[in-house]
């Protein structure tokens, strides 16, 4: 089983996922006309050991949970969709930015999609070539173990004019901006494993790169220097944009576990139903664990702004979108302090990337997509950000197999042959 848009049976619906280190998180989702709707949610914990240092360790223990979560997620639904989307949150995710220069032959005729097409396969060897030193300096993985899950369009420039949608204008200097995702086989072949102990139509496996600047896409804020921070259990997810492109993304391997991990080291005493009372409650229980708080933050934020300076070295950040586990206006605070005392922006904002009353392109007059989020609770709305972040990606996706023109007019290009 390959990852193929061509797999998609019922492309109307689908099951986004996300396999998180602590919980599973699943939506159920529909495109209705110009909306996509949110049929079903449901968020389940699971057993530690099957996941360690934040990968998969035991596939029936995943595989079992994954199918409770989506019952639960679908129990009001007289049927559950096959099509599954999965997102991409292992460490062991590299990502290669590639930007080329391709001469046309004919400068007079209309630049067509299969152009498009073409001019990225040619980049796919190039950057594995250029990723390869790092893999095997990180993971002792040599590159015929790596597999190339995703090929992303940022950016389209012909002859010096930036352009969203290149097709039918004509010129001779085409420049693109193309990000190329790759993870180990053997991931891949996992995921596969697991698709079919579902019974499942695995669509593709998405990057968090590439799906959590979606949601910036109908802000205000998109064309800003931007940076999205995602806090997970085993992870820390860090992407950088500017002007609606993405410069790059990171992924720290360690999230809010090492906070329960600090608190076991300096308060030996507490239990664990403690130790994840005084997590969840932070804003109670700072100033009594202060110097625990502190030390696990001086650490993660570190951590973050060695991420985004490897990013890119000319950073100015306008605003910081932050989601997942451990976000919070406590967070936001004392990051935006610890974010003062660096120079990379001047009076940065900081918000959750998305909130529970977020409708999409509420006012705009062109027929875009909007989002129903009726069926999941305003409580757990930022847990789920990041499989909803996957959602509005495979929306792409499915409009991609209505009209392949559209992969363009959202920056985007999906391979999974």
């Amino acid at each position: 089983m390959s990852f193929k848009i061509s797999n998609i049976v019922d492309y109307n619906q689908f099951i986004a996922l996300d396999i998180g280190t602590s919980k599973i998180k699943v939506l159920i989702c529909s495109i209705e006309g110009w909306e996509l709707k949110i049929l079903g949610s449901a968020i389940m914990r699971q057993s530690k050991k099957n996941i360690i240092d934040g990968e998969i360790a035991d596939l029936y223990g995943i595989s079992e949970t994954i199918k409770k979560t989506i019952s639960k997620a679908g129990e009001k639904l007289d049927e559950i969709p096959r099509d599954i989307v999965i997102s991409l949150g292992s460490v062991l995710t590299f990502s290669d930015i590639i930007h080329m220069n391709y001469i046309r032959e004919n400068p007079e005729s209309p630049i067509t999609m299969e152009e498009i097409d073409n001019i990225v396969k040619k980049v796919e060897h190039t950057s594995l070539d250029r990723v390869k030193g790092k893999i095997r300096e990180r993971t002792g993985i040599i590159e015929s173990e790596m597999k190339l899950v995703t090929t992303s369009i940022i950016s389209i420039t012909v002859d010096g004019k930036k352009l969203g949608n290149p097709i039918g204008f004509t010129g001779k200097n085409i420049k693109l901006g193309v990000i190329n995702v790759f993870v180990p086989l053997s991931y891949v072949n996992m995921i596969q494993n697991i698709g079919r102990g579902l019974s499942k139509n695995i669509i593709s496996l998405i990057p968090s790169i590439i799906t959590l600047p979606k949601l910036l896409e109908e802000k205000n804020e998109n064309f800003d220097f931007n940076c999205c921070i995602d806090f997970g259990a085993s992870k820390t997810t860090v992407v950088v944009l500017n002007r609606g492109e993405i410069l790059g993304g990171n992924t720290i391997n360690f999230g809010f576990g090492l906070l329960e991990e600090t608190f076991k080291q300096k308060e030996p005493k507490l239990g664990y139903l403690d130790i994840e009372h005084h997590i969840a409650h932070i804003e109670q229980t700072y100033e009594e664990y202060r110097e625990v708080f502190d030390a696990f933050f001086n650490i993660l934020f570190d951590a973050i702004f060695v991420a985004m300076t490897d990013i890119t070295k000319q950073l100015f950040l306008k605003n910081v979108f932050l989601s997942g586990w451990g976000s919070s206006i406590f967070i936001e605070q004392k990051l935006r302090e610890y974010l003062q005392t660096k120079n990379i922006g001047n009076d940065i904002h900081i918000e959750q990337l998305i909130e529970s009353d977020t409708e999409w392109a509420k006012e705009s007059e062109e027929p875009v997509f909007q989002t129903s989020l009726e069926n999941i609770s305003p409580h757990d709305i930022g847990s789920f950000t990041q499989v909803f972040s996957l959602a509005k990606a495979t929306e792409e996706m499915l409009l991609l197999k209505k009209d392949p023109i559209a992969r363009i007019l959202r920056y985007i290009i999906y391979r999974y042959d």
